[in-house]
């Protein structure tokens, strides 16, 4: 059952945000998508992922390790969340997954304008990640509270889809197939009444 999503949820995840929607409500928006695809899309020094990929690029990969690690509070020896959420965008729409390649870009590269840091949020300590962060959570920026928002949603997926995780907030995992469909009705003999 492990990588299959409830119908809600994929739901979900795969509304898509109309641009109309976002221009409409923020000229952040404009600012954001239009910062996005200026930036450069793959940059050197991303180290390879130690699996095979589906949707993330490398340098998507170590984006999105480095946001889910900062967001969750996890160190590097922890879980890989960003191969569970790779595996989960790869199922998704088109323009989902075309928006969070977006999102990962100008996030990794937004450091330069939004905090004026010299580097990339991936190379960032982790305490100026977690500073990266706040900001962008609490931004007067509809934009950036929406990025952050669905960074975060996306590293909660990823991290709670992992079976691994789980004995750490003390569930046992799904019930359905763990045990055969027994019987509805067990009828007992009937007792004579004198």
């Amino acid at each position: 059952m492990k990588g299959e999503l409830p119908a809600g949820l994929l739901d979900v995840l795969e509304r898509e945000i109309e641009r109309r929607s976002l221009l409409r409500g923020s000229v952040s928006g404009v600012l954001l998508l239009w910062l996005g695809a200026l930036l450069p899309s793959g940059c050197r020094g991303y180290p390879s992922p130690p699996v095979s990929l589906h949707f993330f690029s490398d340098e998507e990969y170590a984006i999105f390790q480095a946001v889910a690690r900062a967001i969750l509070g996890l160190e590097d020896e922890d879980v890989d969340v960003a191969v569970e959420v790779d595996a989960l965008a790869s199922r998704m729409g088109g323009n989902v997954r075309r928006d969070i390649r977006w999102m990962l870009r100008i996030f990794e590269h937004g450091t330069h304008l939004f905090d004026l840091k010299g580097k990339r949020f991936s190379r960032l300590a982790r305490a100026d990640q977690e500073q990266y962060l706040r900001g962008w959570m609490t931004s007067s920026l509809g934009a950036r509270r929406m990025v952050f928002r669905a960074l975060k949603l996306l590293s909660v997926l990823g991290y709670y889809g992992m079976s691994e995780t789980w004995t750490t907030i003390g569930y046992d995992g799904p019930w359905l197939g763990r045990r055969t469909e027994e019987r509805r009705f067990s009828y007992e003999r009937p007792v004579p009444l004198a």
